[in-house]
């Protein structure tokens, strides 16, 4: 297995922003992690909050973290009581890193391994996740769990 390039990074977050704009998203930031969770790049656009930069990269190092995209862990999050404290638990345990709302997505190369992970914050949490897929996408490479 590979980790995603630096070069790799950058096509997302250019592809991501730039699908924001013609969808007249509010002012995203996108942070990209390599498979170990470490991180390769983040932008924020010019007028950004600046919690954003936190936000997105808890989305990618959640969703690496649990092996699913974050639309998956807000899932289990809403869906009951032992749920939610396990997600809460989780996020004691990482010192708040996991937020469980969707704009967090595994990236994986073209042989279909896990190779990093895109997470995007300032919209509705819907249209992080789609331009985070198209991120991915533009860069030519495979978002994991969506058709």
């Amino acid at each position: 297995m590979t980790d995603i390039t630096l070069a790799q990074a950058n096509l997302i977050i250019e592809a991501v922003l730039k699908k924001g704009r013609e969808l007249k998203l509010p002012k995203l930031t996108v942070a990209v992690v390599d498979r170990g969770g470490h991180l390769i790049a983040l932008q924020r656009d010019d007028g950004a909050t600046f919690l954003r930069p936190d936000i997105s990269l808890a989305k990618a190092w959640g969703a690496l973290a649990l092996g699913v995209n974050t639309r998956d862990v807000s899932k289990r999050y809403e869906s009951g009581t032992r749920e939610e404290g396990f997600i809460n638990g989780l996020n004691a345990l990482t010192s708040g890193r996991i937020v469980p709302l969707p704009g967090g997505v595994i990236i994986k190369n073209p042989k279909g391994e896990p190779c990093g992970a895109v997470g995007v914050s300032g919209a509705v949490s819907e249209d992080d996740e789609s331009c985070a897929v198209a991120g991915i996408t533009a860069a030519g490479l495979q978002a994991h769990g969506v058709d």
